[in-house]
């Protein structure tokens, strides 16, 4: 039997009461305010899940690792790559060495590598210390950065294949969105003069050009004193990158990042931006948010991917944050 209409109309105010008292509960909990909701130009969120580094799961410790002293980041890798560059621009004298230390893709041979690792081993640690202070001064965890430039640049500071700039392998529209979301960023590298720099192609060509500091008078190779900035855009670059990943998390869930996401996975999720863009990631937070209904990890976010291209976001992302250095997390 139907019930009867009166009875009806009071359930469906008092089920209408709830869902509103449960709505006004949710946005309070999630902090969103108008201006959260308005504000569709550059700004993430006030409250910055990028910066808050709290309740940091055990097994992404290694890679969110925070050292007291740069000595704690020093390293001894053989870097075929940045091997053959310092062979390649007289840093290091590999003439006795069959086909002058170099394989025919550039990068040393093992007779280079011998004659040039221990100045590969001295480069890979110039960095240490600026890597150290943009944690203090950008927010950008250290570990996490010294494996990018590892993996994009071997720590060599040239310009890659004409589109791909300095220790990072920023490109001109990777620079651009980074100021976009990072007023900072904006205000650090924006010349004078140049209008808007995020629509600004030639501007943002600029600005890439002084991520080249390979020098060919300098020890190493490389302008220290303009590697140590280079470090630090790079790092302004990446919490760009973070601050647009908090707000996929946000149009993909309604709910601010920090309810959704933990500190390891919003950096997880700007490294995958980073590498194939705010599509991709946008994309797997909505597949995941539709079966969780919840809280999301990394495990669960990069199930969700399936595309060709975004799953070489999830390779990129798997590989900077793998256990490669063997950081100590004790204490972090």
């Amino acid at each position: 039997m139907r019930k009867p209409i009166l009875k009806r109309k009071g359930e469906d105010v008092k089920r209408i009461g709830k869902i509103l008292f449960f709505v006004i509960c949710l946005l309070l909990a999630v902090g969103v305010g108008s201006s959260v909701i308005n504000h569709q130009s550059v700004q993430a969120q006030t409250d910055h899940t990028c910066l808050a580094r709290v309740d940091i799961p055990l097994e992404d410790l290694h890679w969110v690792y925070v050292p007291e002293s740069s000595d704690e980041l020093y390293t001894e890798e053989q870097f075929f790559f940045l091997a053959g560059e310092l062979i390649s621009n007289n840093v290091v004298d590999a003439s006795i060495c069959p086909s002058g230390g170099l394989q025919t893709n550039g990068y040393a041979n093992a007779c280079g590598m011998a004659q040039a690792l221990p100045t590969v081993v001295a480069v890979q640690n110039l960095l240490n210390e600026p890597i150290l202070q943009a944690y203090d001064d950008v927010g950008v965890p250290p570990v996490l950065l010294k494996n990018l430039i590892r993996f994009e640049s071997q720590f060599w500071p040239s310009q890659n294949d004409l589109t791909h700039y300095g220790f990072g392998h920023l490109t001109n529209i990777g620079i651009r969105n980074a100021m976009q979301w990072n007023p900072d960023l904006y205000d650090k590298v924006c010349p004078s003069g140049a209008g808007d720099c995020v629509t600004n192609i030639s501007a943002a060509e600029t600005i890439l050009a002084s991520l080249v500091d390979t020098c060919e008078t300098c020890e190493y190779g490389i302008d220290l004193v303009q590697a140590f900035e280079s470090v630090d855009i790079l790092a302004e670059a990446l919490l760009g990158y973070c601050f647009q990943a908090e707000r996929l998390v946000f149009n993909a869930t309604s709910w601010h990042s920090s309810l959704a996401v933990d500190y390891a996975t919003i950096w997880k999720l700007t490294l995958m931006n980073y590498n194939v863009g705010s599509v991709c990631v946008y994309n797997a937070l909505e597949a995941t948010f539709e079966r969780t209904q919840g809280p999301m990890d990394w495990s669960d976010i990069s199930a969700s991917v399936s595309s060709g291209f975004c799953e070489r976001g999830v390779l990129y992302v798997n590989q900077i944050t793998e256990d490669y250095f063997g950081f100590p997390p004790s204490g972090q």
